[in-house]
């Protein structure tokens, strides 16, 4: 999942940041981020407002892996609850363009980048262990301001499987290269066999009712001569 997005606003203070939300129950209002708390499945914050978390730069970036039991620690910036963080000082008003790129590979690992140092350029954020989401998730977006305000746009959001069969794209359609392979020969084959096999009935239709015809016009011409003769 790539997205590109811009949090800015006019002022040294501002707050509080936005998230991503892969979780098996639809979005709905809460305090986490603008989001429900003790969800099911992934968040991954900005974090732009420090509450109480000492030696940690902000803006920060981290993940939290909810059972839709455990509860966000909102008052230590989510401390108990963090899988994986980095900090990420620049990327709130950044002159380039500011990305996220979640990259899942399943109960296997999550990596996040981020695009906000210069355009093109990523940086890895982290990259976490064994990982188990939701079977099926829903993709959402949140963001919170309080006493504090902010802008938290989402420019664009992009997303592909990485699980891509030999001769698919993302689609799941055959590629022009690959499209002629497989199935498709085997079925050319077996039209110009049953083709083949049925002009071979059809001649010996033909040949047999020739005999036949031809059979009964020289018993007709044999049977005329016969009784001219007479």
């Amino acid at each position: 999942i790539e997205v590109e997005f811009k949090i800015h606003g006019e002022g040294n203070l501002h707050g509080d940041g936005m998230a991503i939300w892969l979780t098996k129950q639809r979005g709905t209002t809460g305090p986490v981020f603008g989001s429900a708390d003790r969800f099911e499945g992934l968040g991954v914050f900005i974090d732009t407002y420090k509450n109480q978390r000492p030696g940690v730069v902000f803006p920060y970036v981290m993940a939290m892996v909810g059972n839709a039991s455990v509860t966000y620690d909102k008052g230590h910036d989510g401390a108990s609850n963090e899988i994986a963080g980095c900090s990420a000082r620049g990327i709130r008003t950044s002159s380039n363009p500011t990305k996220i790129r979640l990259t899942y590979f399943q109960e296997k690992s999550l990596k996040v980048d981020l695009m906000y140092k210069s355009e093109n350029e990523w940086t890895e954020c982290f990259e976490t262990g064994p990982l188990t989401l939701p079977s099926v998730a829903y993709l959402g977006f949140s963001a919170e301001t309080g006493e504090l305000s902010d802008n938290h746009d989402i420019i664009s959001v992009t997303t592909s499987n990485k699980y891509i069969n030999k001769g698919y794209n993302e689609q799941g359609t055959l590629t022009p290269a690959d499209s002629g392979k497989g199935k498709t020969h085997g079925k050319q084959f077996n039209l110009q066999k049953e083709t083949g096999s049925w002009k071979w009935f059809f001649f010996k239709v033909v040949v047999f009712f020739g005999v036949v015809v031809g059979g009964y016009v020289g018993w007709t011409i044999y049977r005329a001569n016969q009784r001219g003769r007479f």
